[in-house]
């Protein structure tokens, strides 16, 4: 069975997935990487990644803003 793994900023209202901005240089692949050991205390390899697709939409929480996002499936059992 999969999982979906959602967050809700402090004050906010809606739900949206991990992340962050990619550093200067950075590849999408090191942002979620680094984003998820910052936010989350989550550790992910490289090889559990698995590149989705990228999409564009109104920003959760931020009226008139757009978001554009690399989406990724973490393909592990662990549950930590």
């Amino acid at each position: 069975m999969g999982r979906c793994l959602l967050v809700r900023k402090r004050g906010t209202e809606y739900f949206m997935q991990p992340g962050g901005k990619p550093e200067i240089g950075e590849t999408p692949h090191a942002a979620l990487i680094r984003e998820l050991e910052e936010e989350l205390n989550f550790s992910v390899s490289p090889e559990e990644l698995v590149q989705v697709g990228r999409f564009t939409d109104a920003a959760a929480n931020e009226p008139g803003h757009l978001v554009s996002a690399d989406v990724f499936l973490i393909a592990t059992n662990r549950v930590s």
